[in-house]
């Protein structure tokens, strides 16, 4: 199987990077691949909002043809068989990378099928301080509401500070529950909607 991490922090080798080091090094373990994005190397356009003017209006065809990279992360998310949100805490709160993302991933859910409910996710944070549950929180609401799974004991979050064995064991039972979630025939083809 195939997954997707998504890394919305603004530093290529920060805490978030290595959180993800360690699910990649686990689900290679498992005979697993995990697909890493960082979001600041894609163009990415704020959300027009298109759905508030007209709902249907707001259609994954209006949103590929923005010409940026948005439609290249979708098509990854949706060939994935579970999606890891990665996100730094800027004042309470995801990156603005990740909630924009998470704007335009609307047009993903406003669809007859919801082109990518069924699908397992985790979200991980990296903060310095305090927040963290916070951001993680921010990012859930919106995927459930989008037909995702949020897996059980599916987030985490890293301060830095010290070699932190619970973030890790936390980040290997992600992997773990991931792959058996995603294992499990009927979920993804079940139309939760």
């Amino acid at each position: 199987m195939k997954f997707l991490a998504i890394n919305s922090s603004y530093r290529e080798n920060g805490l978030n990077s290595k959180m993800i080091d360690i699910l990649k090094s686990e689900f290679e373990k498992s005979g697993h691949l995990l697909d890493i994005l960082l979001l600041k190397e894609y163009k990415i356009k704020t959300c027009e909002a298109c759905l508030l003017e007209d709902l249907k209006k707001c259609t994954p065809e209006r949103c590929y043809s923005l010409g940026d990279d948005f439609e290249f992360i979708a098509k990854k998310m949706q060939g994935s068989d579970g999606l890891i949100f990665a996100t730094p805490v800027h004042w309470y709160a995801p990156s603005a990378l990740m909630w924009n993302l998470i704007e335009r991933m609307t047009s993903l859910e406003n669809t007859r099928n919801k082109i990518i409910q069924g699908k397992p996710v985790a979200v991980i944070s990296a903060a310095a301080e305090d927040g963290s549950q916070s951001a993680i929180t921010n990012i859930i609401v919106p995927l459930i509401h989008m037909g995702l799974f949020v897996l059980p004991f599916g987030m985490t979050y890293y301060s830095g500070k010290d070699e932190d064995r619970e973030t890790e064991e936390y980040l290997k039972r992600i992997v773990r529950n991931m792959i058996f979630f995603s294992s499990q025939k009927g979920i993804k083809e079940h139309s939760w909607w």
